[in-house]
């Protein structure tokens, strides 16, 4: 197989391969590499840069959540030699599917194995993981990523939180209702994970000095600049 200095190199080739398909594509999702979308179809893959049991412990924990389930690795040299034709065997036997990066000029993603159905759906376990994906509004996540952050739909709810602070200084939850925004926004004032708030009146926050420093934080900057955007358009 060649050689891929890290797992997030295999996201991109595989990601346009599924946007070609027609899905579109949300990384580390509920602990799922890729998550990908149509037509109320739900396909996951995980990525890994050698084939070994451990991803395939990974894929046969996604079937309960979809009949699509795939595991990306770098191509083969030879798909005739013997241990690509024993991994085929075991995917083939288990149920789950093969893609499979190659470089050509730059990295290539392929289908080589299609997924077969399972019967043990976890449906509570699906629509946690499809409303997390629906939730969030941008793709700044990278698939196979380890010992980075990962942004999150409430992250992204939190930081719109706090845009809305810049202009409005206080806000309750009626308020994110009367502007149109979806219970997870106010549902990060009352969890206030991050400490970006305070409470300073009945269902009525402020911006804690936390979230001041949020907002001009470098790893924010992206997110900031997006919704103060979007605050824009209801001011």
């Amino acid at each position: 197989m060649p050689q891929f200095e890290k797992e997030t190199q295999l996201y991109e080739p595989v990601k346009r391969l599924l946007e070609k398909h027609g899905y579109t594509v949300k990384a580390e999702v509920k602990d799922c590499d890729i998550a990908a979308f149509k037509d109320g179809e739900l396909l996951v893959v995980e990525l890994k840069r050698r084939f070994n049991l451990k991803v395939v412990y990974q894929a046969m924990s996604r079937r309960s959540v979809t009949d699509k389930v795939y595991i990306a690795v770098p191509r083969p040299k030879r798909y005739s030699d013997k241990d690509t034709r024993m991994m085929l065997k075991m995917l083939g036997e288990l149920g789950i599917g093969l893609i499979a990066v190659g470089v050509e000029g730059a990295p290539v993603a392929e289908f080589i194995v299609e997924p077969n159905k399972t019967k043990a759906i976890n449906y509570g376990k699906r629509k946690r993981l499809v409303k997390e994906a629906e939730g969030r509004n941008m793709d700044m996540n990278v698939g196979g990523s380890t010992r980075r952050r990962i942004i999150t739909a409430y992250t992204e709810a939190s930081v719109l939180a706090l845009c809305h602070m810049e202009v409005y200084d206080t806000l309750s939850a009626a308020d994110i209702k009367r502007l149109g925004y979806p219970e997870k926004v106010r549902n990060a004032f009352a969890s206030n994970a991050y400490g970006w708030f305070e409470k300073v009146g009945r269902a009525t926050y402020a911006m804690s000095e936390k979230g001041v420093n949020a907002l001009d934080a470098e790893e924010n900057k992206e997110l900031v600049e997006y919704y103060r955007k979007e605050v824009a358009k209801n001011v």
